[in-house]
């Protein structure tokens, strides 16, 4: 199970790295919850020398950055191009799932395969081994015999 109040506290850090403007676009109650409910014990430093995506920071705490941004951040026409990117990126995605998943081509895959396995039956010989009992187990099988009658 995720730590979601160690996330708060990766964010409650960057959020830290804001400008004054910027930081009071967020209400002041949001900011509370996030210092209410992160993890005291839990540390996270925020490096001012790299990119946040080489900070090593979790896909919740950017989910919850993002949700920050495109509902307090933002004017009107960045979240409409935000909103069109995600749209954009999801039928992206939706489109190489349908690709990779094509249910004609799954269905031809199968086929193959069964075909290649039948080929394989085919090809191969079945060679009859004589077995020859061996001299010890002749006599073996042979006192056996006597003390089955």
């Amino acid at each position: 199970m995720v730590d979601y109040n160690k996330r708060l506290v990766e964010v409650d850090e960057i959020l830290k790295y804001l400008s004054e403007e910027d930081l009071l676009k967020i209400p002041e109650d949001i900011r509370q919850l996030i210092k209410d409910n992160k993890d005291k014990e839990y540390t996270w430093q925020y490096d001012e020398t790299k990119p946040l995506k080489d900070q090593n920071v979790s896909r919740d705490t950017i989910a919850f950055l993002s949700y920050l941004n495109m509902e307090y951040l933002l004017n009107e026409k960045q979240k409409q191009f935000m909103q069109q990117m995600h749209e954009m990126n999801e039928r992206k995605l939706e489109e190489e799932k349908a690709e990779k998943y094509k249910v004609d081509d799954l269905f031809k895959r199968n086929v193959t395969k069964q075909e290649e396995q039948k080929n394989e039956e085919v090809v191969q010989e079945t060679a009859l081994v004589e077995y020859k009992e061996s001299f010890f187990a002749k006599i073996v099988n042979k006192i056996k015999s006597f003390f089955k009658r």
